[in-house]
């Protein structure tokens, strides 16, 4: 006897296999050469493989040490400098964080993070940062509106948003920071902060040597810690102390954050990669702008 068929067969998805076998169809190198145009309908929803995650990601390198050097730069260089910076970081982790995240509409989560991002990096103007909280809460009813207006059902509704939220609070996070770039001793702890961070990169150029997986953690915090105390020694605000502090939080923060999305399928993208970059030197916003305050 022929076996029922079900009423409503669920759509399986693609193996582990499926878009990362070498030689299958759409199939994308590892190393994220081809930038995600050939990623396969179905490869971004599933996790990567502890081997696959295990790569220099250099698009991601790159990214992070870029936002690194030009927010302690800009933080150098005063306030309007930061803030425009801080502006374009959040513009490019906008681009990147949606498919990075898991949103089924990237596109127009891309669009929501976009706008979201002008209205609170500019709610920085005002330093006492009142209107941060009122321009997090535009962009969460404007992600609420973006699958109101949406035309391809309700699939993937909660990733979406949550999607969006993500995105909402490492930006918010980022333009915390700005604040700091006001005052001598916000700029010294911002410099040392972004030391600390770019420092902790070095740890990504390990991920592929098996031996030293298991100690990645302790690499970043040593060097992190050791940049942030040179970085500290041009300023006489910040002490060794402080300073150990600042580097040890900044930096674990930062590679953490890279660490905790390598097995996401989009960092098989050049997308991905920038939007975990880009959103690892954001994200640190907030250790800056605490350690900031402390008197």
């Amino acid at each position: 006897m022929a076996p029922v068929p079900e009423d409503n067969p669920a759509p399986r998805p693609p193996g582990p296999d499926a878009s990362g076998a070498p030689g299958a169809p759409g199939a994308l190198d590892a190393s994220g050469a081809s930038g995600g145009a050939s990623v396969t309908a179905g490869s971004l929803n599933l996790p990567l493989s502890p081997v696959a995650a295990d790569r220099v990601r250099w698009s991601s390198v790159v990214a992070t040490l870029v936002a690194a050097v030009a927010l302690l730069v800009a933080q150098d260089s005063g306030y309007a400098a930061t803030l425009g910076v801080t502006l374009v970081l959040g513009l490019a982790l906008a681009w990147g964080w949606p498919l990075l995240s898991g949103s089924w509409t990237p596109e127009a989560t891309t669009v929501v993070l976009a706008v979201a991002s002008v209205a609170i990096v500019l709610s920085a103007l005002r330093e006492d940062l009142l209107w941060v909280p009122a321009a997090v809460a535009f962009g969460i009813v404007l992600s609420f509106f973006g699958q109101l207006v949406r035309r391809t059902g309700r699939e993937g509704l909660v990733l979406t948003l949550l999607s969006s939220f993500g995105g909402l609070v490492v930006i918010a996070s980022g333009t915390t920071a700005v604040v700091a770039a006001d005052t001598d001793r916000g700029q010294a702890v911002a410099v040392v902060a972004m030391a600390a961070v770019g420092a902790a990169v070095v740890t990504d150029l390990l991920a592929g040597v098996r031996a030293a997986v298991p100690v990645l953690g302790f690499v970043a915090l040593a060097v992190a810690v050791l940049a942030a105390v040179v970085a500290a020694s041009r300023f006489a605000g910040v002490g060794t102390l402080e300073a150990l502090g600042i580097g040890a939080a900044a930096g674990t923060v930062s590679w953490s954050f890279r660490r905790v999305l390598a097995l996401q399928p989009a960092m098989l993208t050049v997308r991905g990669q920038v939007g975990a970059g880009v959103g690892s030197v954001l994200v640190v916003g907030a250790v800056v702008h605490l350690f900031a305050v402390l008197a």
